[in-house]
């Protein structure tokens, strides 16, 4: 579907809500009317990214020119062969549209840089598939894009901001099967209602036959303004970051993804800033280590040491982390890695009851909620984060 986007005119943020406000109450009522959205209707949808900037671009956030250079970079190469991306700075700094566009389709993103220069977030109406095609293709292929990463313990206490109107759960183990196998290996659901979808979930999540298994990777909540029954968000959350809206009040929506980028980016600086491991001189010239392992426990089980390490550490998505192993046997491993987002180096020991792993000073956050946040959907639901000081992380 291709939409003529010059026809809107956005330059600000301030034009883009009170323009989403009105797409989101026209597809609240279509689909509360009719059952489906009209041609050229579509959900709103919402994004956080972490993003790591080059030091030019960091040091100073009015570097105009250069940002969007930057942004054709990393967006451009999530494009395929036929089709062209245009970015345009809008009046408001730092607020751009990008235009992602082929003979079948248009695809519109709008991007906020400036409200957070870590944390980006995108706004689009175009269709839900090759959007999210193409900023998986660049989080594969960009060392400078990431995917936030929701764990399921932060998705159920964002869903309690509002009424529960549903779950989906998502396991899958085949990335990590060795042969046949004789439990489940992958479970995905969906379940949209009312409030007793929470009461299922807690349910699933209690049995003892497949609780490990149960991994909420979305949530969706009713979220009301203000106290006015009448002004709402309905709201599906995913676990890398992804809304998809309906409603009568965008603002509501608005307040939820500023809680969620705000509450994660404490979360990340947190574990740079106390557990990553750095040398500090003392005041009598001497040198001491700050920071503290981070350790990945298995609950009630063992971890396939070998297995692990060649999957977890073979360079592909989700974890993106490049291994080099310098000893290995069946009881332990140790390897050097790098996280394809950024290019910084950790490194991993990994036992059947442990992982641990070392974060260097200036070594992004975002990998250690990437590490548990996939190892509960691709390996097993019961994990616990602590560092050598007692502190669970998450």
């Amino acid at each position: 579907m291709k939409v003529n986007s010059k026809t809107r005119n956005i330059q600000t943020r301030r034009e883009l809500f009170d323009f989403l406000q009105s797409q989101m109450q026209t597809a609240y009522r279509e689909l509360r009317e009719k059952q489906r959205l009209e041609f050229e209707s579509s959900l709103v949808k919402s994004y956080i990214f972490e993003v790591d900037l080059p030091v030019d671009l960091s040091d100073s956030r009015k570097k105009q020119d250069r940002l969007k250079t930057f942004i054709e970079e990393v967006f451009g190469s999530g494009r395929n062969g036929n089709s062209q991306l245009t970015v345009e700075a809008k009046e408001e700094d730092g607020f751009y549209e990008l235009n992602l566009s082929s003979r079948e389709q248009e695809l519109i993103l709008y991007l906020d840089t400036m409200t957070n220069p870590r944390f980006w977030q995108g706004f689009s109406i175009s269709s839900s598939q090759p959007l999210d095609v193409w900023l998986a293709t660049i989080a594969k292929t960009r060392s400078e894009f990431d995917f936030v990463w929701l764990w399921p313990s932060f998705l159920e206490a964002i869903q309690k901001r509002g009424l529960p109107r549903g779950f989906g759960l998502d396991y899958d183990y085949r990335k990590f099967e060795d042969g046949d196998s004789d439990t489940t290996t992958y479970l995905k659901m969906q379940l949209w209602g009312g409030s007793d979808t929470a009461e299922l979930y807690n349910l699933l999540k209690e049995n003892p036959q497949f609780y490990d298994k149960v991994v909420l990777s979305k949530v969706r909540l009713k979220e009301f303004g203000d106290s006015n029954k009448e002004m709402f968000a309905l709201q599906d959350l995913k676990y890398i970051g992804k809304f998809t809206t309906r409603g009568t009040d965008f603002s509501t929506h608005v307040a939820t993804l500023s809680f969620v980028r705000s509450e994660y980016e404490k979360k990340i600086r947190s574990i740079e800033n106390t557990y990553a491991l750095r040398w500090k001189e003392t005041e009598h010239g001497g040198t001491v280590l700050e920071g503290f392992a981070i350790h990945f426990i298995p609950n009630g089980f063992e971890l396939p040491v070998q297995r692990l390490t060649e999957r977890i550490l073979d360079g592909t998505t989700p974890f993106r982390l490049l291994g080099f192993t310098s000893a290995q046997n069946d009881s332990s491993a140790v390897a050097e890695v790098v996280d394809l987002h950024t290019g910084g180096e950790l490194s991993f020991e990994i036992y059947p009851d442990l992982v641990s792993v070392y974060l260097p000073e200036n070594t992004c956050g975002n990998t250690i909620a990437r590490i548990y946040t996939n190892l509960q959907h691709f390996f097993n639901g019961r994990f616990t984060v602590e560092a050598d000081n007692g502190d669970q992380l998450f």
